[in-house]
């Protein structure tokens, strides 16, 4: 038993196809199917069902595959180890909410670091690509351990001469016929402004989307609508024409999530830690009287 022919099976244990298989390891596909059936005779028994145009995994397959994948997973994270001195190396951050914090962090870390590639998307499911960290409000599951970063209220945002900027406390009727400003459809601020007016019995008649919160912002100062705003993530953003209430008592939490199967570099490591401090800081700063 190889180690290449047990990447080959693992391989098209995830693509069923020993074409595609062949394709990703530039071999002629009779080279893969031979060295299946190769292992298929040391381990005495069939890991794929076979017919005329297709193959299976079949229970022994589905068995043997999640052994070898834990297996091969742990080989590579010692490669990745030995080899890891913290300088140098790629990071891969999935950020769906607080933009502006984890960039401030990757700033620093880029001015300590500056071998570290560091690549960053937004709103990518985790699912989708193998991301080193995730910073979301979302609970996930499925092998990922999370630690809360920093919890925010959620505050109503208005222009200074609104005419709910000088009340003390807002209520449903109060704000349920303004317009409101938000973020895009399937973003965290979207998904709070619909929970929250939903908890105070009314649905946001949603004027402005955008996933600019420079835009919302300034569609707030021009006086467009209100909107429900993350208090430590958009802190220090707003001009002096806009106020900021307190409403419903909403806060959101940031986790920071890793894949806890996986070995995690030590510029990871590091990132993790900066980012950390960057956000307790933030979180204490806004929380200062």
């Amino acid at each position: 038993m190889e180690l290449l022919q047990l990447k080959y099976f693992c391989d098209a244990a995830e693509t069923e196809n020993f074409s595609e298989t062949a394709k990703k390891f530039y071999v002629p596909t009779s080279a893969i199917s031979q060295s299946i059936k190769r292992l298929e005779g040391e381990l005495s028994v069939q890991l794929f069902a076979r017919s005329a145009n297709r193959i299976r995994l079949n229970d022994s397959g589905k068995l043997f595959y999640e052994r070898v994948k834990e297996a091969l997973a742990l080989l590579d994270g010692a490669k990745k180890q030995i080899a890891d001195d913290g300088e140098s190396g790629k990071i891969k951050l999935s950020i769906f909410i607080n933009r502006r914090l984890v960039m401030q962090t990757v700033e620093k870390f880029n001015r300590l670091y500056p071998d570290v590639d560091i690549v960053t998307k937004y709103t990518a499911p985790p699912e989708d690509e193998d991301f080193d960290l995730i910073v979301t409000d979302a609970v996930l599951r499925g092998g990922y351990v999370g630690e809360q970063l920093l919890q925010e209220e959620i505050l109503l945002a208005l222009r200074d001469d609104h005419p709910l900027a000088s009340k003390e406390q807002l209520s449903a009727e109060d704000i349920g016929g303004e317009p409101f400003i938000c973020t895009n459809q399937g973003s965290s601020l979207y998904h709070i402004a619909q929970e929250i007016c939903a908890d105070m019995g009314f649905s946001p008649h949603i004027v402005i989307r955008s996933d600019d919160p420079y835009y919302i912002r300034k569609c707030i100062e021009l006086g467009l609508g209100v909107s429900l705003i993350p208090a430590v993530s958009w802190r220090g953003q707003f001009s002096d024409r806009i106020v900021l209430k307190k409403i419903h008592g909403y806060r959101r939490k940031t986790v920071l999530y890793r894949n806890a199967g996986k070995y995690i570099p030590k510029c990871v490591e590091r990132f993790a830690q900066m980012l950390r401090a960057e956000c307790a800081k933030e979180q204490e700063l806004s929380e200062a009287p």
